[in-house]
């Protein structure tokens, strides 16, 4: 047994890198794609030496784990990290909550929660299954929107948003936030691997120009104008991605692990040197500085929020256009518009095709 696991070691180093596939390299003691175990430090050892050779094309983050296995990793750095914050509360703090006439004809209700554990929806949970499922957004003291899956830290006074209250301009610019998001999410997804893509823009919400966008860099895709059959095909995965159900989280976590979520993206990391720079005070970085990041489903990404509860309370989406532009400097990158109503509001199919009509019209929101 060990003189064929010497043979094939051996066998393993005289075969050149350029004939086993980044993609099969995998962490942990599992065999890989092509057969054999590969290590990781025979792994190092080989991208230093193809990296001295001058094959640095072949090191590309795209190349060694494509869009799964990016993702894989984020997620399994935005989980640690969850579980890391979670851990570490040393002791169970009870807080009161204020809940605001959950219903019109309610009165207040006291709750008694734990700080930095229970959510807006785990209060919702507690008084009437309709209100926990149609509450989109929370609001503390009549003034900070909240996520409902975002801990509350506090005693506080709470109230609950939904898509038909009296106030909800709120819940709707968390809900063209959310829906930009999902966007993110199918577009990184629907090219193939010699297409990859980077998402620009961080997750929008203005409600003026009539849609969502998403702004998108494609690789070797510079002169394509998209038809109407595959603006339908990318509504039909946009779709399936609402179908899901996926509920939206919110971490607030340090530079360090901002910059390892999203090191393979050069526009995020653009944001986050950014907002550090604007934070530095005596020529010296902010250690308490941190940075909101967002998970649906799969998809990590920056932003400030918030977003509403989970996807289950969007209703009907459709991307609608996806416009070719270019920057300042000249690169193409591509602008993805949609447009999207919360299920809870209803529309008859001829004044909803007029509102997908008109976002079809370029979305110059956030253009120089």
């Amino acid at each position: 047994m060990q003189r064929m696991k010497n043979l094939l070691l051996h066998k393993l180093t005289c075969i050149n890198t350029r004939f086993i596939a980044a993609r099969s390299y995998r962490f942990g003691r599992r065999p890989s794609i092509s057969g054999y175990y590969v290590s990781p430090e025979w792994f190092d050892r080989r991208l230093l030496l193809d990296k001295k050779n001058g094959n640095q094309n072949d090191l590309d983050v795209e190349n060694l784990f494509g869009t799964e296995g990016r993702n894989r990793i984020k997620n399994d750095l935005f989980n640690k990290e969850q579980q890391f914050q979670r851990s570490s509360r040393t002791k169970i703090e009870k807080i009161e909550i204020n809940l605001e006439k959950p219903f019109f004809n309610t009165k207040d209700s006291i709750l008694i929660m734990n700080a930095d554990e229970s959510t807006p929806y785990d209060c919702a949970s507690h008084i009437n299954e309709l209100l926990k499922n149609r509450s989109a957004l929370a609001v503390i003291n009549k003034k900070i929107p909240w996520d409902m899956h975002r801990p509350l830290k506090e005693s506080c006074n709470l109230s609950l948003i939904h898509f038909k209250h009296n106030d909800c301009m709120v819940a709707n610019l968390a809900f063209w936030r959310s829906c930009s998001m999902i966007l993110a999410s199918v577009i990184q997804n629907i090219f193939k691997k010699e297409h990859p893509c980077k998402i620009i823009s961080i997750p929008m919400s203005d409600l003026k120009n009539g849609s969502f966008v998403c702004d998108a860099f494609v690789k070797n895709l510079d002169n394509w104008i998209a038809t109407s059959q595959e603006i339908l095909s990318i509504t039909s995965v946009l779709k399936d991605e609402v179908a899901k159900k996926s509920k939206f989280e919110r971490l607030d976590v340090n530079f360090e692990l901002a910059a390892k979520l999203f090191a393979d993206n050069p526009y995020r990391m653009k944001e986050i040197e950014s907002s550090i720079e604007s934070s530095i005070e005596s020529d010296q970085k902010n250690p308490s500085k941190t940075f909101s990041i967002y998970r649906v489903g799969n998809y990590i990404d920056l932003s400030e929020g918030p977003m509403i509860a989970n996807t289950d309370q969007i209703g009907p989406i459709q991307l609608t256009a996806i416009h070719p532009l270019r920057t300042r400097d000249g690169h193409r990158f591509y602008r993805f518009q949609g447009i999207a109503l919360p299920k809870q509001l209803t529309l008859n199919a001829f004044a909803f095709s007029m509102l997908r009509d008109r976002a079809k019209v370029l979305n110059s929101y956030g253009l120089q």
